[in-house]
């Protein structure tokens, strides 16, 4: 078991999901910030929104640099704006309300602005490990591609 874990984490793909993730997390994290916090927008909705902007921008990244997919293209980005929709919007959001419910209970005299931040990265977090299981199983190669139409 624990050299099956050491394999995984040595994986170039791994590590570049790392990097790829850091970045997509950044800008994630800062559009919300910027949507539900300086704008004043809804919670929810800037997650959704900062959700929508990254996933066009992660998909490219995940399937060139991190995967070097050659997978069907149509194919591979529905399965993963689904596999991304659904940690961003399912998991994320459900957290993002977990936190924001719990919270205002847990720490009275936190800001509202400050829960949303915190609300956020735990929901990363959470998201980061769902994305990197579907990612995964998305963009692996396939073990006996068709072979190529002559012409």
């Amino acid at each position: 078991m624990l050299a099956r874990i050491k394999a995984v984490l040595t994986q170039r793909s791994l590590r570049r999901y790392l990097l790829v993730g850091a970045f997509n997390t950044g800008l994630d994290l800062a559009l919300y910030t910027a949507l539900s916090v300086g704008v004043g927008i809804p919670a929810l909705i800037a997650n959704a929104m900062s959700t929508t902007i990254v996933l066009c921008i992660s998909y490219f990244l995940n399937r060139i640099w991190v995967f070097n997919s050659s997978a069907n293209l149509v194919r591979s980005s529905i399965l993963f704006v689904s596999v991304t929709l659904f940690s961003g919007l399912i998991v994320q959001s459900g957290v993002i309300w977990c936190v924001l419910a719990l919270g205002g209970w847990a720490f009275p005299t936190w800001s509202p602005d400050l829960l949303k931040v915190i609300a956020k990265v735990i929901a990363i977090g959470v998201g980061m490990i769902t994305n990197y299981i579907g990612y995964h199983w998305l963009f692996k190669e396939d073990k006996n591609p068709d072979p190529p139409a002559q012409t």
